[in-house]
């Protein structure tokens, strides 16, 4: 019951913020609140009063981030034991339009997406619908040589073509069932399930097989067995229900700068093609509550799937040499069902960012304690990417925090 009652208080302190006109919400847990919250999340035990104290200085990059004059809009949150202690939105939909960024506004996940296409496969699998370890069907993902590759193998990124097949033919305009066809005279890098490269393509042949097991088209299957458990309220899929939400992100692309300042520009992509990839339109509400249901705080998802999900299917060398400035902090990565893992410091970190021209999108997640990083932005530039680490920065002292400073020298 205390338990209980502390979580009535938090979300009534944390919906109570969340109706200001203030461009910037913040939500800060109190120790007692963490001390019977604990026993009900089953997490480690609470912070001390003083380790919240990196909030404080967090808030002050984020307002230094958002202020920056090639940004639109920015929306963050930062969880702490399976709860919001800050929740963070600044900026417009468009630059002008004098329509806020608030907690409801839809921007585009883009690759953010796959896992939640991962989950949403992996809980089909957990209620007996399909399994993750049957065959593609050669009409939906014909690689080379005859080769087929499981449902497990292409959600994690293991199908052995060479990394980005077809992604320049899908972002000129080649229709979808052409792509496939030309699935068949790709180049292999290793046999399926042998090594990690990235794909984008090929996510689309998991869209009929979803569809199939769920007995809804794809985009409603997302919505009945992901979305609507856990809470992701103002979610969509594709462009067309993006652009007739109340509220939504306009992208402001680099290329379409006027002056050097931000311009609206027109939310259409190449990779609307394929929504099980890159699809989903999100609302800051709605990564707060899928990061908690992948945390196994709200209880939401089964914990199998969870587990499912987010165990690496094997190392992705390639990706841990491309890490460069950060290579002193990540030791180790690797790839799950839709996420990324991450060894940062010898904490455990699950992870996926999106980009689509004019939008970003990050999550990071540490499970053993309960932690998650959500952001959200709709422009083209340099300093959101940097956030999170400047975030774990001052949350564990493993560095000044300085990332954001640095792109400025």
């Amino acid at each position: 019951m205390r338990a209980l009652s502390a979580i009535v208080v938090l979300m009534m302190a944390w919906t109570s913020n969340a109706a200001a006109s203030s461009p910037v919400l913040f939500a800060q847990i109190s120790p007692a609140v963490f001390a019977v919250l604990e026993p009900a999340l089953m997490l480690q035990p609470p912070r001390r009063p003083t380790e919240l104290d990196y909030l404080t200085p967090f808030r002050q990059r984020l307002e230094d981030v958002a202020s920056r004059d090639y940004m639109a809009g920015l929306a963050v949150a930062v969880i702490e034991y399976g709860q919001p202690v800050l929740v963070f939105t600044a900026g417009e939909e468009a630059v002008g339009s004098g329509r806020p960024i608030t907690e409801h506004t839809l921007f585009r996940a883009a690759s953010v997406s796959k896992g939640m296409t991962g989950t949403l496969m992996a809980l089909l699998d957990h209620e007996g619908r399909l399994s993750l370890l049957e065959n593609v069907p050669r009409e939906l993902l014909p690689l080379p040589n005859g080769r087929t590759a499981t449902v497990e193998q292409v959600l994690a990124q293991r199908t052995g073509l060479v990394p980005h097949a077809l992604d320049r033919q899908m972002e000129a305009g080649v229709a979808l069932y052409d792509l496939r066809n030309r699935f068949r005279t790709q180049r292999n890098v290793c046999r399926p399930g042998a090594c990690y490269s990235y794909q984008n393509v090929t996510y689309a042949s998991l869209e009929t097989m979803g569809a199939q097991a769920a007995g809804l088209p794809f985009e409603q299957a997302m919505r009945a067995w992901l979305f609507e458990r856990v809470g992701m309220e103002d979610a969509t899929i594709g462009v067309d229900d993006l652009v007739t939400a109340q509220s939504w992100a306009r992208p402001h692309r680099r290329r379409e700068r006027v002056n050097g300042l931000p311009v609206a520009g027109n939310p259409e992509s190449a990779y609307d093609t394929t929504v099980a990839a890159a699809g989903v339109n999100v609302s800051l509400r709605d990564m707060i509550a899928y990061a908690r249901a992948q945390l196994g705080a709200s209880q939401r998802l089964p914990a199998e799937v969870l587990e499912r999900v987010q165990t690496s299917q094997g190392g992705t060398p390639d990706q841990t040499r491309r890490l460069y400035r950060l290579a002193d902090r990540i030791d180790s990565t690797g790839y799950g069902l839709g996420w990324r893992t991450y060894e940062w410091n010898g904490r455990q970190l699950l992870t996926h960012s999106g980009y689509l021209s004019g939008y970003g999108a990050q999550i990071y997640l540490e499970p053993a304690t309960g932690f998650a990083y959500v952001g959200l932005w709709n422009a083209d530039g340099d300093a959101p990417w940097w956030l999170f680490p400047t975030l774990m920065d001052l949350r564990t002292g493993d560095g000044p925090g300085d990332w954001i400073d640095q792109l400025d020298e």
